[in-house]
């Protein structure tokens, strides 16, 4: 069966990832800043073939010594699932406009997204890519955001979270840079959006103020008028099997590219 290491497994679809690929008898190598309290999830939940693996996302070297760890459990893997990322709540429910009398404000949080979500995945494939090579399929995944697409964010006017949609999309063009560069080594980079899903992070709305509150609101209204079908947030389980769907049934030749959980580029939710 596969190995999978999926960095960034400690809670939502990080951890629903482990959950449901450890359950398809894969090998799991999974990450966390705080390994104690993973493994004590892990071992709650009864979750088989899982090894847990310190890991900070920000750093090459944190990195690099997760893939030594990693190399003292198997000999290759299959699929590297880069799900860590930044959003910031401070600043989630902001237009570009907001930041006017707010540059020092903007630029930290822009900092503080590019780390993570744009250099994170670049560190963290260079520092796996020797386990890559020497595995089967050579698949990696980076989870992306739909609001991180131009069309979209332009026909449902989602105009909020400027740092971590720009740093977003950096990610999405770091996985399109590889697959440049590893293309006659036959590795599929992806990038996916996992869709709206009712994560802590989305769902308690208590971390914004209630005009943070109220462009948010606005913002699935226009998220509705687009897709009337859409009946809100999906879960976590239903999230990561429609990703696993477009990531089993992907061709090399599609490596580089960004697409929705539909394994599309026009239908985000």
């Amino acid at each position: 069966m596969p190995t999978i290491v999926v960095v960034g497994a400690s809670r939502g679809i990080g951890y629903q990832f482990i959950q449901t690929m450890a359950a398809e008898g894969n090998t799991v190598i999974a990450t966390a800043r705080n390994v104690a309290d993973l493994e004590g999830k892990v071992k709650a939940d009864k979750i088989p073939n899982t090894h847990v693996v310190q890991v900070d996302l920000t750093s090459s070297n944190s990195l690099k010594a997760a893939a030594t760890a990693t190399s003292s459990l198997v000999n290759g893997i299959d699929h590297l699932l880069i799900n860590g990322a930044y959003l910031s709540v401070s600043t989630g429910g902001m237009n570009p406009t907001d930041f006017t009398n707010k540059p020092e404000l903007f630029l930290e949080e822009l900092k503080k997204s590019d780390e993570a979500n744009i250099a994170g995945p670049l560190f963290a494939i260079n520092a796996f890519l020797p386990l890559l090579r020497a595995g089967k399929e050579k698949r990696v995944t980076y989870i992306s955001s739909g609001v991180a697409d131009v069309p979209e964010t332009l026909e449902t006017r989602i105009a909020n979270s400027v740092p971590y949609s720009t740093s977003k999309a950096g990610g999405n063009i770091v996985l399109t840079k590889f697959a440049a560069e590893l293309q006659d080594e036959g590795f599929t980079f992806l990038s996916i959006a996992p869709g709206a899903v009712a994560t802590e992070t989305l769902m308690d709305t208590s971390k914004f103020t209630e005009e943070e509150q109220a462009k948010m609101q606005v913002m699935f209204v226009r998220m509705m008028q687009k897709y009337p079908e859409w009946k809100g947030p999906i879960s976590t389980e239903e999230s990561v099997k429609r990703i696993l769907n477009v990531v089993k049934n992907s061709k090399v030749q599609q490596s580089g590219q960004f697409l929705s959980y539909w394994g599309n580029t026009t239908q985000w939710l």
